[in-house]
């Protein structure tokens, strides 16, 4: 009896020291932290989104997603309302080593001019994210393959273009579905039909934050489709003069003409309420860019509203029937940053999973290679359907391919080329005499 009761024993403490080593054998997950700068506009939150709950957007639950995929990791979220000034509050943080992990940022030249204060993740991509996300090059230093790559492409091709209320356009006699306007006479017939009707043609506003977002974005593409990127670029290394490129004082007159005739709200240069006035249908038409489009469908009526690319700018440009756009954010990674977990975090955010969880809330064409229209529902003839068809031919952001100077001088002027108070030659004067300034 004694033996059977010393053999329950031993059982016993087996048992209990089996089940003992099993519990110290799963560790508590490691505890780290993860701070990401995301813009306040046209990317992973949209316009309407910004008036919602924070838990509601879109980016909220993806992080909350990575964090249940990833025990012990918190992300902490810090919304940059200024896109524009987050550049250099990004290079401040980084000198007093207290920037993000991760900021969302400008791609092409603007993170080129952080460089000192981002960690290249070059040899940290995992492979299917090369081969299966588009856009590498404007992360890449130079947009030179082969150089370091400073960071992730956004997961979308953010183009530019007008959306429009069908309706008004209809009132004016016009058929925009069919017959959308493709050469500058028409596109000026189409304006004067439209402001005829008792309606402003086109509402911008052309320095929000100190910076000409959108209607100068149609007439960049003007200047580029003449003779596309070669002279430009060549003018701004300082190897020929903007005073020069007929293409651009061409496209400058264009964008000073379309407000000088009416066809655009008189306070453009000083205004910031023309989406409103878009959404409550009191103009026909507005530049904006991909992930504004379901706001104005929510508000319209997705019926009701139309999308169209610039027209023409001339017979004899060298690049037609296109737009301006790309992969023109990015997500970078700090100098003293937590490099691995980092980069895990914006492979997350490029996953095909998550690329549709973003298309639920915002409408955008993907840069992912395995990605289809189908997977999106962009049925033939939608929206959707015409943006996916367009980035198969649009011109890289005209902005993110000039240096600071020129880049700060155009914003400073446009205002005044726009309203007549400078002319086109003066501004590209004036920008030869800035470019390389530092």
């Amino acid at each position: 009896m004694k033996s059977t009761f010393r053999m329950w024993l031993s059982v016993l403490f087996v048992l209990s020291t089996v089940l003992a080593v099993a519990g110290c054998g799963k560790a508590p997950a490691e505890e780290q932290k993860l701070t990401v700068w995301i813009n306040g506009r046209d990317s992973f939150i949209g316009p309407s989104e910004q008036q919602l709950p924070q838990e509601q957007w879109y980016v909220s639950q993806a992080i909350k997603r990575f964090e249940e995929a990833n025990p012990g990791v918190t992300v902490e979220l810090v919304v940059q309302a200024d896109a524009f000034a987050a550049h250099q509050m990004f290079r401040t943080t980084a000198l007093v080593g207290n920037a993000p992990d991760i900021a969302n940022l400008w791609a092409g030249q603007f993170i080129f001019a952080l460089e000192d204060a981002i960690t290249p993740i070059t040899d940290k991509i995992p492979a299917e994210d090369k081969e299966k996300i588009l856009g590498w090059d404007t992360d890449t230093i130079g947009f030179t393959e082969g150089n370091p790559i400073l960071g992730y492409p956004t997961p979308d091709n953010q183009l530019c273009f007008f959306l429009y209320n069908k309706q008004i356009v209809q009132e004016a006699g016009l058929d925009f579905e069919a017959n959308p306007p493709r050469t500058m006479d028409d596109f000026y017939a189409a304006l004067e039909a439209i402001k005829n009707a008792g309606y402003i043609p086109i509402a911008a506003d052309e320095a929000v934050d100190g910076y000409a977002y959108y209607f100068f974005q149609i007439a960049s593409y003007w200047w580029v489709q003449q003779n596309g990127f070669d002279p430009i670029l060549a003018a701004d290394r300082g190897e020929a003069n903007f005073a020069d490129d007929q293409a651009l004082l061409t496209a400058l007159e264009a964008y000073h003409e379309i407000w000088k005739r009416g066809y655009m709200n008189e306070d453009a240069a000083t205004s910031s309420d023309s989406w409103s006035k878009f959404l409550q249908g009191q103009v026909a038409m507005v530049p904006r860019v991909s992930s504004f489009v379901k706001d104005a469908q929510d508000a319209l009526g997705v019926e009701n509203v139309g999308v169209i690319i610039p027209p023409d700018v001339s017979d004899t440009a060298v690049i037609k029937n296109g737009t301006i756009g790309g992969p023109g954010q990015a997500f970078v990674v700090s100098t003293n940053a937590n490099v691995d977990l980092s980069v895990k975090f914006m492979s997350f955010m490029n996953s095909k999973a998550e690329v549709l969880e973003l298309s639920k809330f915002q409408t955008k064409v993907p840069i992912r290679t395995d990605v289809t229209p189908a997977d999106l529902g962009a049925d033939p003839g939608t929206v959707l359907a015409k943006l996916i068809d367009w980035s198969e031919n649009y011109v890289f952001w005209v902005d993110n391919s000039l240096s600071a100077p020129v880049v700060t001088t155009f914003n400073q002027l446009l205002p005044l080329v726009l309203t007549g108070k400078m002319t086109p030659l003066e501004l590209a004067q004036q920008l030869d005499k800035d470019k390389g300034a530092q």
